[in-house]
């Protein structure tokens, strides 16, 4: 357990670079472009690619593929291991570059079901299709990537894949900084940016697959037999662990129908709370899979579900203050991030009050992705499978319905309902050597905590948070309350001896083995 911890940790700092870094890229794309129809027709065009990513990325692809290809592995079928790994990119390749030239062509239909309130004839419709031409290179780059990803968490290498996000952000930064003057519009340098950015990904992936042997085409195969066994479960694995992706994408078709920049409002609020959810939840699961995988094909019951019950309290145990930390200082934070140049004081306000709504779920998106981990540890697919279904579902439906009522709330409203729902079917159909009872406990005691200290977080930003000083002030104010809430937060943890603190201690103290 102290190996994964400390592999998480690696994983969340790497992370934690990155989501700084797209905190920065997001704030130069506000202050340039800020909430317009431009922002709103480059985030349309960027949001499939997002979603895709993210799907693979970030665990869909290593979900279905992780436990096959750590069998061979665990069984010392290298060999295997390395045919499938090439089998697999092929088949990717080519299914990749035919994706690509069908987008081109299609791409005018698929803007009108992605953004159907964009009408068809207008700038904002039009831009859109080009943003999109330019960025379907970056769905082959995606898919490789992914494979990449998952052979090297497979291998034990979890850092380099953590990294490879920074490239992208870091790219795209610079393209926006020093490409956008010289284009006309200047949006389309964003997306070159993330053409160029996926490339540079990919390419710092080689090296450590080299390294590790993996690139050896004596052992290639058209078809591997681990592969279709891959093949049979990744769709279920793209709605059982996604779900949260594309509820996100579905509140963007219907933002697209509100007023303009609603798109952009709801894109800032997302990434926003992608920043815990991806530090916390994103890195511990995807350190924690190729270990349940492995315990899970020895047949190591017990200790799954151990290993699975300690890394869910700790996961909770710092998500849930983040979530309340969030929620009591988010306008703030948002004006500190977003407020310059063309976004303005109603952007703030607008993208403050989708943060809030959309953020209530956060325990929900890192729960469901926790026993979505398991489950796939255990080659469990048909639950997660039928809990994305409920989530999309539902949040389909409250969309329609709450659209028109509350408007972009409504839609942030929706996706945290949707994610409690389908949370909620997973956790009443855990394994049985799982105690519901445990993670119950393990979860009020930060509940507990967090709801006080989200009261004292915003009593101490009524006399800390002011704009007089300018950005400067209301960052070293923002610091301060944050500050103060983990203080206040961890105070309380201590006095009520909870025992996530005397994990976190003992992981200090000792050496992992």
């Amino acid at each position: 357990m102290r190996k994964i911890i400390k592999n998480a940790g690696s994983v969340s700092v790497l992370t934690l670079v990155s989501r700084i870094l797209g905190v920065l890229r997001d704030a130069l794309i506000a202050m340039i472009f800020g909430a317009s129809s431009v922002s709103d027709a480059f985030f349309i065009a960027f949001r499939p690619f997002d979603l895709i990513r993210k799907m693979f990325s970030d665990g869909i692809l290593s979900i279905s593929f992780v436990p096959v290809f750590s069998s061979y592995l665990e069984k010392g079928r290298k060999d295997q291991a390395i045919a499938m790994f090439l089998s697999g990119l092929f088949i990717l390749s080519v299914g990749g570059v035919f994706l690509v030239f069908m987008g081109i062509f299609f791409a005018p239909v698929l803007v009108k079901i992605i953004a159907p309130g964009f009408s068809g004839g207008s700038y904002t419709y039009s831009l859109t299709i080009i943003l999109l031409k330019i960025m379907l290179p970056y769905l082959l780059i995606i898919l490789g990537l992914a494979l990449c990803m998952g052979v090297l968490n497979s291998l034990g290498n979890f850092c380099i894949p953590a990294a490879t996000p920074i490239v992208l952000n870091l790219v795209v930064i610079l393209f926006a900084l020093f490409v956008s003057s010289y284009i006309d519009p200047p949006i389309l340098a964003l997306a070159l940016g993330v053409c160029l950015g996926g490339m540079a990904q990919l390419a710092l992936q080689v090296p450590f697959l080299v390294h590790h042997g993996m690139i050896n085409f004596s052992c290639f195969t058209w078809l591997h037999p681990g592969l279709i066994k891959v093949g049979k479960i990744m769709i279920p694995c793209m709605v059982g662990a996604a779900s949260y992706q594309i509820n996100i994408m579905i509140a963007s078709f219907f933002a697209s129908k509100l007023c303009q920049g609603s798109v952009s409002f709801l894109y800032y609020a997302d990434r926003l709370v992608q920043f815990p959810l991806a530090l916390f939840a994103v890195s511990f699961s995807t350190v924690l899979l190729p270990s349940l995988a492995r315990k899970a094909v020895l047949g190591k019951q017990d200790e799954t579900a151990a290993v699975f019950a300690k890394g869910a309290s700790l996961v909770f145990f710092v998500t849930i203050p983040a979530m309340a930390g969030l929620m009591a200082l988010a306008a703030p934070i948002v004006s500190l991030l977003f407020k310059q140049g063309a976004f303005d004081a109603a952007a703030v306000q607008s993208t403050s009050n989708c943060l809030f709504y959309l953020v209530f779920g956060l325990w929900a998106y890192t729960g469901t992705r926790l026993l979505v981990t398991l489950h796939y540890s255990l080659s469990s697919f048909r639950l997660p499978f039928v809990a994305g279904l409920i989530s999309i579902g539902l949040n389909w439906m409250l969309c329609f319905f709450w659209m028109e009522s509350f408007g972009l709330k409504g839609l942030a409203l929706s996706v945290s309902i949707s994610a409690m729902a389908g949370f909620g079917f997973l956790f009443m159909n855990m394994p049985k050597n799982l105690s519901r009872i445990s993670l119950i406990v393990s979860a009020c005691r930060p509940v507990f905590i967090s709801v006080m200290m989200f009261f004292f977080v915003r009593f101490a930003a009524g006399f800390l948070l002011t704009e007089e000083y300018g950005k400067m002030g209301l960052g070293a104010g923002i610091f301060a309350c944050i500050l103060l809430g983990v203080f206040f937060f961890l105070v309380v943890g201590i006095f009520l001896a909870c025992p996530e603190i005397k994990m976190i201690k003992q992981m200090l103290k000792k050496n992992p083995q």
